[in-house]
């Protein structure tokens, strides 16, 4: 689930893990699709990745590099 407030994201992801995990990123690879067409495209992340059981949570921003 992805929810969007301007320029930053708010999403929630399964995961098969159970620690616990606190993480301030600025670069972090990851996959987006895009609205208009639907492709698959790598992104980096900027912002804070929450790691609970079963649970990925992050808010931040996507960019690409041109």
């Amino acid at each position: 689930m992805t929810t969007g407030f301007g320029d930053y994201f708010l999403t929630f992801n399964f995961r098969n893990g159970v620690g616990l995990d606190l993480e301030f990123t600025d670069s972090r690879a990851m996959w987006a699709s895009r609205s208009d067409t639907g492709e698959l495209t790598a992104v980096s992340f900027q912002g804070v990745v929450v790691m609970v059981p079963f649970l990925i949570i992050t808010f931040g921003q996507i960019w690409t590099e041109e």
